[in-house]
């Protein structure tokens, strides 16, 4: 069965180009669904699916957005009914990869529809903007941005290259068997620099139990993909070891942007969640995110052009209502597990952060919080000695087995 590309582009200023990309395409046998984005002037070459037609699919007119003139508008139409369309495509079983190229405005309209798709599907944005910061475009998903280095106008050898090399490279992704093996069930595990010892002790303990770990970097965009993940079906279950991106959002910190459906997603859809405070102890700020002045004359360790400042008790009580607002939503098994020496590495005995009375705050406050039912259990040890991984994947592993019989 011939596999689909869905090209996306303003084709009234990429016309060219995607047609090149079209037929580099269909040369390689990849079927090829051009979709026009654009708007202002007419196309330079000939749709699949017209704008016309994505504009209607999410019910605007393409005409009373040209007689408004109000280009913000006319993108979020245009975004909303390429994903619509998109998303029928997949459905029908007419899309086995997506391919968008533009410039700013290009690069917005096609990486939204992407953000859309589920993981694992390949998605290749050829853009004008990709040596730029791109967080707001690629999102949590697995988008590859490829810099087109010269702008995507006019016809020249150089720009031939580029398009060929990016036709060539999602047709490769495209042949490419994307089912996983799904021998072993997975467990999400979170993880970051100076809390990872955790993780890397749960690995192979996992292992001996039958799963493989996936380990999300919680750096904000890493603990919303884990977030992602859970929510598509790929996991038994979730080892939360680091919640250290809620003190970062709560200040703006380098781990930021976690969202508001962050330690939520496996309770929504009763997953097995072993939760700890991993990291909760700090905050982490660079040069490129400042630390509020609200912060100046608290205790700091230096990690590397980054540093960690320590929280105080009043965000102890803070994080512990987040937590336990979150948690006690949940419709699966939760079971919050707390290290009573240390939640970081440079919250240890002998390390700058180390402060157990300031992590007690944020205990008996969660004490407080949880429903009955979620239970809520101390280990004299910190949280990068093996035995803390050891008692989080018994745990993890009892909750998934009784999950597993426990009546639908």
């Amino acid at each position: 069965m011939k596999k689909h590309l869905l090209i996306i582009a303003t084709l009234d200023t990429k016309g060219k180009e995607a047609a090149y990309i079209k037929s580099h395409v269909q040369s390689l046998g990849i079927q090829a669904i051009l979709m026009d984005v654009g708007i202002l002037e007419k196309p330079l070459t000939p749709p699949d699916i017209d704008r016309n037609e994505v504009l209607e699919a999410a019910g605007y007119h393409l005409d009373r957005l040209i007689g408004e003139k109000d280009r913000s508008m006319a993108i979020k139409a245009i975004q909303e009914g390429g994903t619509i369309l998109t998303r029928r495509l997949l459905e029908v079983k007419r899309l086995d990869g997506v391919l968008g190229i533009g410039g700013g405005t290009g690069t917005a309209i096609a990486t939204h529809v992407m953000r859309s798709l589920p993981l694992g599907l390949p998605k290749v944005m050829l853009s004008t903007v990709a040596s730029r910061d791109m967080r707001e475009y690629v999102g949590t998903k697995d988008i590859v941005m490829f810099h087109s280095v010269a702008d995507i106008l006019g016809s020249n050898q150089f720009m031939r290259l580029i398009l060929g090399q990016v036709a060539s490279a999602v047709c490769g992704m495209i042949e490419k068997d994307r089912r996983m093996n799904k021998e072993k069930p997975m467990v999400a595990v979170t993880a970051y620099g100076i809390n990872s010892n955790c993780a890397t002790h749960a690995e192979p303990l996992l292992q001996e139990k039958g799963y493989e770990m996936i380990a999300f970097h919680a750096n904000g965009v890493g603990g919303m993909a884990m977030e992602e993940f859970i929510a598509e079906g790929l996991v038994a279950g979730v080892l939360d070891f680091t919640t250290h991106e809620i003190a970062d959002e709560m200040f703006g910190g380098y781990c930021k942007g976690i969202g508001p459906t962050r330690l939520e997603t496996a309770g929504r859809f009763g997953i097995p969640l072993v939760v700890a405070p991993g990291g909760l102890d700090n905050a982490v700020f660079s040069p490129y995110y400042p630390m509020p002045h609200r912060l100046q004359g608290r205790k700091r360790h230096a990690h590397d052009v980054r540093f960690c400042v320590r929280m105080g008790p009043e965000e102890m009580k803070a994080f512990a209502q987040i937590i336990g607002d979150k948690l006690n939503r949940s419709k699966g098994p939760v079971h919050v597990l707390i290290p009573k020496k240390g939640w970081s590495e440079a919250d240890k005995e002998g390390m700058t952060l180390f402060d157990p009375e300031i992590d007690r705050v944020f205990v008996e406050e969660l004490k407080k919080l949880l429903l009955p039912h979620i239970p809520l259990e101390e280990i004299d040890v910190h949280i990068s000695e093996p035995a803390f991984a050891q008692r989080a994947v018994v745990v993890l592993d009892e909750m998934i087995r009784s999950n597993r019989i426990r009546p639908k």
